[in-house]
């Protein structure tokens, strides 16, 4: 970094004494130690129908850093003439490092790889308030990917120029029929971007990304663990986890589609999910054979927890178009985890030991209510500390 900033305050100190027919070449001598500076492109993608139609605007000193021979009579500068002899060079890179495709799953896995066809390439002298890179001017290509079938959904793949300019971003837009568009900043650190405005395949994903967060979210899975120690029949507490999963949908859907916003206190949320772990514990130490409905205080919970979903899920559902689709899925994946947790739980604890005597049995025996309880209520307690 120290050697990247002397080098730029180096060539920003001599390109007031250098003649505007050497500034580029001074740029191509910088240009193999460092890139060039702010190195990017931008692309517009139009679907319609069986087409995508890129609109691709680079550099010209990225291409002159990949395109060998393009500065051809090396006198500085690149001219129209130049760019279209180095046309099949251009577009043969392009295509290359500029990967559309088609019919891809959520995980950026299988599809069609689209085949492109030029359309033009064409030299764009630098205007006034170019971006620092574009000085040199651009060169934009116009290109066209026909598919088999109807285009529903796009992934773009662009690796364009890291061989020279390792932090070299696209600065891509989709454009759909009906005013649906997606922006992507494409880079080395993200390559890809997949745009679905059918939300194809929401359903899988999201009921799987619902299931594995119940089953990683240790502390989701305390609440539940203390509501099954204070029930007594499997119907009423598959009632309150139920209870608990409508709660946490409607505040889960409320936060995500910005009619209530809590982003803000997110700290505090957590604090309070944690809480009410150790609140159901705690109650179930102080009242350990005492019976009544806990449907009301999972349902309260549940608006607290759900918040807490939001703030993992909205980034999932960022650029996803089909939510309702997408949080219905989730909320029915984390049904389904808590469901199988509660199962395995009852199933186990039918096997423990337990007084042959024992006055109204719980789902669990009187010693696994007190000895779960207290784990349960110092691990709310601990996470509520580390949480404010």
């Amino acid at each position: 970094m120290l050697a990247f900033a002397l080098a730029c305050f180096a060539a920003l100190s001599a390109l007031p004494e250098l003649p505007p027919d050497m500034l580029l070449p001074f740029l191509l001598a910088l240009a193999p130690t460092l890139g060039h500076p702010n190195s990017m492109s931008s692309s517009l993608v139009r679907v319609e129908g069986e087409r995508a139609y890129v609109t691709l605007r680079c550099q010209v000193l990225s291409f002159l850093e990949v395109i060998e021979g393009l500065d051809a009579d090396e006198d500085g500068t690149v001219s129209a003439e130049e760019v279209e002899a180095r046309r099949r060079e251009i577009f043969a890179y392009a295509k290359s490092h500029y990967i559309v495709v088609t019919g891809s799953d959520r995980e950026h896995y299988g599809g069609e790889a689209l085949l492109a066809e030029l359309e033009s390439v064409a030299l764009e002298r630098a205007g006034p308030g170019d971006p620092l890179g574009y000085g040199a001017g651009a060169i934009e290509l116009a290109m066209v990917f026909p598919a088999r079938a109807l285009i529903s959904d796009l992934m773009l793949d662009v690796t364009l120029f890291w061989e020279t300019s390792p932090d070299h971003i696209d600065l891509a837009t989709i454009e759909w029929p009906g005013d649906v568009t997606d922006h992507f900043t494409l880079s080395r650190a993200t390559p890809t971007g997949r745009s679905d405005p059918e939300g194809r395949g929401a359903f899988g994903v999201f009921l799987r990304l619902g299931w594995e967060h119940i089953l990683d979210g240790w502390d989701h899975l305390c609440f539940v663990f203390a509501l099954v120690l204070c029930s007594r029949k499997l119907r009423s507490l598959l009632a309150v986890v139920t209870a608990f999963t409508l709660a946490h949908s409607l505040s889960l859907a409320l936060s995500v589609l910005g009619v209530v916003e809590f982003s803000a206190h997110a700290r505090f949320i957590e604090a309070a999910i944690a809480l009410s772990i150790a609140y159901v514990a705690v109650d179930n130490l102080a009242y350990p054979r005492l019976e009544r409905p806990r449907w009301l205080e999972a349902f309260v919970f549940g608006l607290i927890h759900g918040l807490g979903f939001a703030g993992f899920l909205g980034e999932s559902l960022l650029r996803e178009h089909a939510r309702a689709m997408a949080l219905f899925s989730f909320n029915l994946g984390v049904e389904l985890g808590q469901v199988a947790v509660v199962l395995a739980v009852v199933l186990v604890l039918r096997l423990l030991p337990r007084k042959a005597r024992e006055e109204d049995p719980f789902l669990a025996p009187l010693w696994v209510r007190r000895a779960g309880s207290v784990v349960v209520a110092l691990l709310g307690l601990i996470w509520f500390f580390q949480r404010i």
